[in-house]
């Protein structure tokens, strides 16, 4: 089974090159902001001819393209991955059953799907890359975000800098700040719209690839458990178990139901396990919106549950005590680890601030985002420490980041 540090192990890679991507983009335009403020105003216009001329945004599309490509295999090669290791996870079952086990590789039916979620989630990877823009603020409306397209973004900025260079009212550096800030708390973004409500959704590109990518796991992991299931003749299901559980799913992980039960669990029923222990309805099923927990088939009676109830009730305890701070504010550990990812993203905006601003030649603007960012990293390992958790450095490292010495 898939643990949640496995699942993240696998993500990775693919998350690092589309970090890439966003850094590629930002600096790319920082380093044409700083070339801008070193000239003098009589000699821009010179400058501004050749970084219209287009060279710049096919040089971008060019480096999107290749990185794209290359996570577009790697997803490919990911799903499956993930497809052969449940496949062997059931192994087990086929033997019990005295059901000859075909290698992976010649397994028609389980192939077929494999090869469909790995274009599915591919597709819909190339989908939500080709939706990517920047949210800059409308200057007749400074409180309205509008989805600007990455070409278009890097002319604005450009015009922008050299009007700035050119009008001598305000410190160059301090003008373009704002801007080069702007975009890179903003970060690549992928923006959908919506006919029926007539309004746009955005999110952090990121955050979409990797929602995807746990989309896609969580897909043909099913799909691998129906198929081996129905051939080793599987009558029930199995959650998976980790720590620190979201309040909905951490009283049925690791417990036992009939397909039938696990399909009321699914479709929003009252249902029971195995047991005869029932619950009521959940609204987020298993597998949604960034759940890690994965279903696996299981022949009852043949099965025996991963955890006892005894170590599900300890790790539901667990995470009830959780951590309580100086000022009486009481967190479960499911808690902590939210205010976990916060404290990361926070040091991440801090990281891709410095960069850009070191790229476009404002030192001290680089040196104050870096300040910065050491002060939220101390309050993160700080409070991970207090709350008993390990730091997740993985999650706070940025493609390409060098520290200022």
């Amino acid at each position: 089974m898939f643990s949640e540090a496995i699942l993240e192990m696998l993500l990775r890679p693919i998350l690092n090159r589309q970090e890439a991507i966003e850094s590629y983009v930002i600096q790319l335009i920082a380093k044409r902001v700083k070339e801008i403020g070193q000239l003098l105003p009589s000699d821009v216009y010179k400058l501004e001819r050749l970084l219209k001329s287009g060279a710049d945004v096919r040089r971008m599309n060019k480096e999107i393209a290749r990185l794209t490509k290359l996570n577009e295999a790697a997803i490919k090669k990911l799903i499956k991955e993930v497809a052969e290791k449940s496949y062997l996870d059931a192994k087990l079952f086929y033997d019990y059953n005295q059901i000859t086990f075909i290698p992976f590789e010649e397994n028609t039916p389980l192939q077929k799907v494999v090869k469909a979620v790995a274009i599915q989630t591919a597709d819909t990877y190339i989908n939500l890359s080709n939706a990517r823009a920047f949210m800059i603020r409308d200057l007749k409306n400074p409180q309205k975000l509008i989805p600007t397209s990455l070409s278009k973004t890097y002319y604005s900025v450009i015009d922008e800098a050299i009007q700035a260079s050119q009008s001598g009212t305000v410190d160059y550096n301090t003008a373009m700040r704002r801007t080069l800030q702007q975009l890179a708390d903003s970060g690549i973004r992928s923006v959908e719209y919506h006919p029926e409500s007539g309004r746009r959704y955005s999110q952090r590109l990121d955050t979409a690839v990797r929602r995807n990518l746990l989309d896609g796991i969580r897909a043909i992991n099913q799909e691998v458990q129906n198929i081996t299931g129905e051939q080793f003749g599987a009558n029930g299901k199995e959650i998976t178990v980790h720590a620190n559980s979201a309040p909905d799913h951490e009283p049925i992980q690791g417990h036992q139901f009939t397909n039938e039960e696990f399909e009321k669990l699914q479709s929003g029923k009252a249902f029971q396990d195995i047991d005869g222990e029932k619950f009521d309805p959940i609204e987020r099923h298993i597998g949604q919106y960034n759940c890690y927990h994965l279903v696996y088939s299981i022949i009852i009676g043949v099965n025996k549950p991963t955890y006892t109830k005894e170590a599900l009730q300890q790790m539901i305890a667990t995470n009830k005590k959780g951590y309580t701070d100086s000022k009486g504010r009481h967190y479960t550990m499911y808690e902590c680890t939210q205010m976990q990812r916060e404290f990361e993203t926070r040091i991440r905006e801090q990281k891709q601030r410095q960069m850009v601003l070191q790229a476009s030649g404002d030192i001290a603007g680089a040196e104050k985002a870096h300040a910065k960012m050491i002060i939220i990293q101390k309050e993160y390992r700080s409070f991970s420490k207090a709350c008993g958790l390990a730091v997740k450095n993985e999650r706070t490292a940025v493609v390409n980041y060098r520290k200022i010495k």
